[in-house]
């Protein structure tokens, strides 16, 4: 696969067969029917399925690409005894054990993947059927059983999903003390630490996601305001940026206020730390690389991978774990200003930038999470403190 960048900032990836020849069914399916509604990063998963499906059709000399064509489709058969073990498999290599078979969330995401790509072949090959044809209701029917097969096959028993668990106070404290600059233990290399430590700062207390903080601009930071604030805006296909993978704001746009000393951090970063990397000046973007490029998605996932190293008590740290700590907190401190549960949700989804309510239920159950356990080890506590006094053996 590749991705392709046109002038006018559009990235378009392309699934590409042995020789490097784009495969024609797979990438028509891509730009009619993806394309218009679908960000860069999800075309880019969704293809990696698809390339899994032409796989599977390669290695079985299974002439996929016709029977979709002619509308004949797959038997009840080949999706269930042929398809779906294949899609079970585990295609990544790397790692030191490697598991035989993905979760079955991977495989229910591959399963609709492939599902949805087969039906709209054939609905094409059937609305390329003169009408009236006999043949339309063959395929309508087939379709029926196409749908019903891989619906059956994702029919798992699917386990709850596990969110990014946030950290505790003591852990965020202890967290922002080693990535600290002048911190002794601070697992980076000194032009970086500055940078590094205000990216982590930047996730803790305004939650945002590894994307918005690599899409932000010099210009977005409105740091001369009575209250500063980091404006979040929407760019998708941005021409301006280098980036082949580019990074997403995938939730809304908005306005950050933030607090007198991350704006300081900023403004000492911007105006010092920032202005002494190579070729700044023709970058409009907030983090750059030592050689003056935007930072990568890939560069970014490596920073608390690279505290983990120093530190082993955040070996799990995750970049999400910081935004779920934010919004736990923030829940928390709605919470003791007297909010009701309604208002803070809908204060959650603007600071947040989430379209819908559901997508504050994951950092809501988390926080619901935490409030327990601070209960029940409480009642614990005074459990222990008062009745059994003087009877441990």
């Amino acid at each position: 696969m590749v991705t392709v960048l046109h002038p006018s900032g559009e990235r378009l990836p392309v699934l590409l067969d042995a020789e490097r020849q784009p495969i024609p069914w797979v990438n028509a399916y891509l730009i009619k029917r993806l394309r218009p509604r679908l960000s860069v990063s999800s075309l880019v998963k969704t293809l990696y399925v698809l390339g899994y499906l032409w796989t599977w059709a390669a290695t079985e000399a299974f002439p996929l690409e016709a029977r979709l064509v002619s509308g004949e489709g797959l038997t009840q058969d080949e999706i269930v005894s042929q398809l779906y073990p294949w899609l079970r498999r585990n295609f990544q290599v790397a790692g030191k054990v490697r598991k035989l078979v993905v979760s079955p969330g991977t495989v229910t995401f591959r399963l609709n993947v492939v599902s949805q790509c087969v039906v709209w072949h054939l609905e094409c090959a059937m609305s390329a059927m003169p009408v009236g044809s006999p043949e339309i209701r063959d395929v309508r029917a087939r379709l029926t059983l196409i749908k019903r097969s891989f619906a059956n096959a994702a029919r798992a028993r699917l386990p709850s999903a596990v969110h990014a668990a946030p950290l505790s106070a003591e852990q965020l404290q202890r967290l922002l003390q080693v990535c600290h600059p002048d911190a002794c233990d601070n697992p980076w290399k000194k032009p970086y630490r500055q940078r590094n430590f205000l990216i982590v700062l930047m996730m803790a207390t305004l939650g945002v996601r590894r994307g918005e903080l690599l899409k932000l601009r010099v210009s977005d930071c409105h740091l001369g305001r009575t209250i500063p604030e980091i404006r979040v805006e929407r760019s998708p296909d941005d021409p301006a940026d280098p980036r082949i993978n580019e990074p997403q704001v995938k939730t809304e746009s908005r306005h950050l206020p933030c607090d007198a000393s991350l704006a300081r951090y900023l403004n000492e970063y911007i105006c010092r730390t920032r202005r002494t990397i190579p070729g700044a000046s023709r970058s409009p973007f907030l983090f750059l690389s030592r050689g003056g490029q935007p930072m990568s998605l890939v560069r970014m996932n490596g920073l608390l991978g690279q505290v983990a190293a120093v530190h082993p008590e955040f070996y799990d740290l995750h970049p999400h774990s910081l935004r779920s700590t934010c919004a736990t907190n923030f829940r928390a401190a709605g919470l003791r200003n007297g909010l009701d549960e309604e208002r803070i949700d809908k204060d959650m989804m603007y600071f947040f930038g989430w379209r819908s309510a559901d997508s504050v239920r994951p950092y809501i159950d988390a926080a619901i999470r935490r409030e327990s356990c601070e209960i029940s080890l409480s009642y614990q506590a005074s459990l222990f403190g008062r009745s059994i006094v003087g009877s441990d053996v």
